[in-house]
């Protein structure tokens, strides 16, 4: 094939692709260079999306986690745990947790081997510098999510290690 042919052949394509590309501009902050109010969005209304996801979306809360949990959890499959969680005013007063991986191995978290270093989302840091257990509010549920938690685990688990997700109104989790 010559190259003016293919270049022919090429070039709607090349078109094609070049009309699906769209350029991303920085949102522009409201007038008068005030922030956004909760009612109002950063984005153009064309990029703010369709009227129904905005319905169902929310924002999350901004306020102190308060949540309290004593709970034990089991799937189908056999990963089960337990966790004991207090916290109040984003100041985190117990926590104990331990999640057994079928097949992987066992991890365990208690709240003296850990400091807290931030409140929003609430940032528990182990003091062997590898772990990191966030915690945060969506909606009815509190979120425990956990970072690199190689020495907290035993065997292959920390590979296996899903987020606890807690029901903040009854205390359960799963």
């Amino acid at each position: 094939m010559s190259p003016r042919r293919l270049y022919r052949c090429l070039l709607p394509l090349v078109a094609f692709v070049a009309g699906c590309a769209t350029r991303q501009q920085a949102p522009t902050p409201p007038g008068n260079g005030q922030a956004a109010t909760s009612g109002e969005s950063a984005l153009p209304a064309s990029r703010a999306g369709s009227r129904r996801a905005q319905a169902r979306l929310k924002e999350l809360p901004n306020r102190p986690l308060n949540v309290a949990a004593e709970c034990r959890f089991r799937d189908p499959g056999g990963y089960q745990g337990r966790m004991s969680l207090k916290v109040r005013q984003a100041r985190v007063e117990r926590f104990q947790a331990q999640v057994d991986v079928p097949e992987h191995g066992r991890c365990r978290f208690d709240l003296a081997s850990f400091e807290q270093t931030a409140e929003r989302p609430v940032t528990l840091k182990s003091r062997a510098g590898d772990c990191i257990v966030h915690m945060w509010e969506q909606g009815r549920q509190v979120t425990v999510a956990f970072a690199e938690c190689r020495n907290q685990c035993d065997g292959s688990a920390r590979d296996y290690l899903w987020p606890i997700l807690v029901d903040a109104a009854r205390g359960g989790c799963s």
